[in-house]
């Protein structure tokens, strides 16, 4: 286990075993995915920097990233900035013996000069030792709000790509897709009265997934709409 090697990291991020490039919908996506889904041919250095709305699936394919070193058999780390900022910024120190670092949410450090600072000099610790970065937040980094002029300069310098939302044509085949790794079959009439009724953004969709899940189970039924009626309201 990658956190056993930095004891000083308060707590362990593990990476999902579903968010995988093999399920996540690709959509206008693909550049992107593909870049990273070979990210340790990037020349020495050469950082990348993923942003989009909630829900896009940025930290989906962070933790993608992290599945895919691990079968290539290099180490790699997953750090949600959201929950490390409560946490003293000499916490990240060392990692940079990490074959590769994934820094979600980095939006969640932008005026805190002492993260700031921390984050800036794991940059250039990183570029020292070839270690490979793949960073991600809700906005480009003209955005962000980073005090640390050092900072968005490096920010600015890795290769930048946004992620975009996927168009309805995309939600069924990622429902399905989410439904059968939970064991549920969602055929297209079902799957798609989902997303009529439902908001369609991705987490939304999810959600709703989630609690039909755990009514099917509890109520030994299949996921028709009927069912879906009663458990949702609709």
């Amino acid at each position: 286990m990658i956190n056993s090697l930095f004891p000083q990291l308060p707590l362990h991020f593990p990476v999902r075993e579903e968010l995988t490039f093999d399920n996540f919908v690709v959509g206008k996506n693909r550049a992107i995915t593909e870049q990273l889904f070979q990210c340790e041919e990037l020349e020495p250095g050469q950082f990348v920097y993923l942003w989009g709305e909630l829900g896009v699936g940025c930290s989906h394919l962070l933790q993608a990233c992290c599945h895919q070193a691990g079968k290539k058999s290099r180490t790699s780390m997953y750090l949600p900035l959201d929950e490390l900022i409560q946490f003293d910024a000499s916490v990240i120190e060392g990692i940079e013996s990490v074959d590769l670092v994934c820094v979600d949410h980095i939006d969640a450090i932008a005026g805190h000069h002492h993260w700031e600072t921390a984050l800036f000099h794991l940059f250039n610790r990183l570029l020292d030792s070839g270690s490979g970065l793949v960073v991600a937040a809700a906005n480009p980094v003209r955005l962000l709000n980073i005090s640390l002029a050092d900072l968005a300069s490096r920010l600015s310098a890795c290769l930048i790509y946004q992620v975009v939302a996927l168009d309805d044509d995309d939600l069924l085949p990622l429902l399905q897709q989410r439904a059968r790794s939970k064991g549920i079959e969602l055929n297209a009439e079902v799957g798609q009265f989902i997303i009529n009724r439902c908001r369609r953004s991705v987490p939304a969709l999810l959600d709703v997934l989630e609690q039909l899940d755990h009514n099917a189970l509890s109520a030994g039924r299949r996921v028709t709409v009927p069912f879906i009626k009663k458990v949702m309201q609709w």
